[in-house]
């Protein structure tokens, strides 16, 4: 059993290896070893698989949001981020299935309504998000 463990921890890490995003089979590696450990010791098959399972996914749960923070690698804030918040005046209607068109700090920004309702020209409304090259919005009330 000890040569199944040790295929399944060269495979992950393999898969690891060859995979564009990080972070995706390397818990099992991580299970694997710890599962060869104990067929080592001639542990139970029964304790092997569950030792694999748990050590996997305890593996994912504690290590995955700490190296996700460090292999996102820099995120750079643009200008346009300053937007959110923002109160801005449509310049073109934005109805449920149109983009509309808003001036937030002096500059023109195709929108859409996060709620899906038609809000008209000349109303209020405040920026929530940016999503590509257009903005969400909400209207003022």
């Amino acid at each position: 059993m000890t040569f199944i463990w040790i295929a399944i921890s060269v495979g992950a890490v393999v898969l690891e290896l060859i995979t564009p995003t990080a972070l995706v089979s390397i818990w099992f590696a991580v299970g694997g070893i710890i599962a060869v450990i104990l067929a080592a010791l001639n542990m139970p098959l029964w304790l092997q698989i569950a030792a694999f399972v748990i050590v996997s996914f305890v593996s994912m749960l504690v290590v995955r949001p700490v190296a996700s923070r460090y292999l996102r690698g820099n995120t750079v804030a643009t200008n346009a981020d300053r937007c959110i918040g923002e109160i801005g005046i449509v310049t073109r209607k934005i109805s449920e299935d149109a983009w509309g068109e808003v001036k937030v700090n002096g500059a023109l920004w195709s929108a859409v309504s996060v709620e899906h309702d038609t809000i008209e020209e000349h109303e209020e409304v405040k920026v929530v998000a940016i999503e590509g090259a257009k903005l969400l919005v909400r209207k003022v009330v």
